[in-house]
């Protein structure tokens, strides 16, 4: 079950990071999830922002579409560090 969670999460990231692409015609952003940390990562350039994956994961299971609004928001933000959405949330920049 954890592996088939796993995978559906890095589905999920590959098709945000396409919606940015073909959608909203942003390039240089990339959405990857990381199993390990159960967590998503929005990167462009050297930024990243963390999502972790079990603040969406609610009674009825994952909640893709929260998780894709809080990205698609840090992205019309600009991924500027001096904006927090919420603690869940961190930009850092290596």
């Amino acid at each position: 079950m954890a592996s088939e969670w796993a995978e559906e999460a890095e589905r999920q990231a590959r098709a945000i990071t396409r919606d940015l692409l073909e959608v909203g015609r942003v390039k240089g952003f990339r959405v990857t999830y990381q199993k390990r940390e159960a967590r998503f990562a929005l990167r462009a350039g050297t930024a990243t922002a963390w999502f972790s994956a079990h603040d969406y994961d609610t009674p009825q299971g994952m909640d893709w579409l929260q998780l894709r609004i809080d990205i698609l928001t840090r992205v019309r933000r600009g991924m500027r560090p001096d904006v927090q959405d919420d603690a869940s949330t961190s930009t850092s920049a290596p």
